[in-house]
Order: C-alpha cells, then structure tokens, then sequence
C-alpha cells in the first residue's frame, strides 16, 4: 500500500498536477477559439434568425465545455492541495512565499480560478443573454 510519505505518491501528484494543467490549458484554449468563431461570425450573418440560431448553438458548446473547464480545475485544485500537503514539497513552499507580501499586490494571488472558474461562466452568460438580444445585436451589425 502506498503512503503519502512515499516518494511514488509524490510523483504521481506531480505527474497528474502536470497533466491536469496541460487539459485545462487545452480546454480553455478550444474554449476561447470556439467563442472568437462566434463574435467573428455575427458580422456575416444574413437575418436575425440565422444569428440567434448561432448564439445558441455557441452557447450549447460553450456550456458543455464550461463543465469540462470546471471539472478540469476542480481536479487540479484538489492535487495542488495535496501536494502542498506533504513535507519539502517544492511547490507548496512556492505558493506560500508567492502569497506573502501586500494585500495590493495583484500578482499575490494565482489566477488559474479566473481561467478555470470565472471566465467561462461570464462568457457563457454573455451568449445566454446574446439569443435573447439577437435582434439588437443584429440590427447594429447591419
């Protein structure tokens, strides 16, 4: 049985730390590429039923992968936690010197949450709204 004092449980944190960060990067990355489709389409849509049609569309995907997103962070906080959690860990003496100093410092914090957490959920909610303004947004277009 492996322990956490065991060095092959700290590699394995490690390892899926890495891996967890890579998915998150490449959902977020599918993510936005996906969005900037939508905002570069609406200037070429022909009536406002083929642009709400689009907004929903978008906002079904973007939905699916603002789970995806979230799943992703929630995975890589919980493996970050533990990782601080164990002896002469690297990492968690570096989050806890980075997290020191002003309470103005805005690099104090990580902003891996916005990415994974905030940014999603606010654009997703830009493309709810979007169907509901379709005719708006179409007729300043045009």
């Amino acid at each position: 049985m492996k322990t956490k004092s065991n060095p092959d449980y700290r590699t394995h944190l490690r390892d899926e730390r890495s891996h967890m960060e890579g998915l998150l990067n490449q959902r977020f990355n599918f993510f936005i590429v996906i969005f900037g489709f939508i905002v570069a389409a609406i200037p070429f849509i022909n009536n406002v039923t083929q642009l709400r049609f689009i907004f929903i569309v978008g906002f079904i995907i973007e939905l699916l992968f603002t789970l995806l997103i979230g799943r992703a962070q929630r995975k890589l906080t919980i493996n970050m936690d533990l990782l601080a959690k164990l002896k002469n860990e690297p990492s968690g003496k570096i989050d806890e010197l980075a997290n020191k100093g002003s309470k103005w410092n805005p690099f104090k914090r990580s902003v891996v949450k916005l990415m994974g957490y905030v940014m999603p959920i606010v654009i997703t909610t830009t493309l709810l709204i979007s169907i509901f303004f379709a005719k708006r947004i179409y007729n300043f277009f045009k």
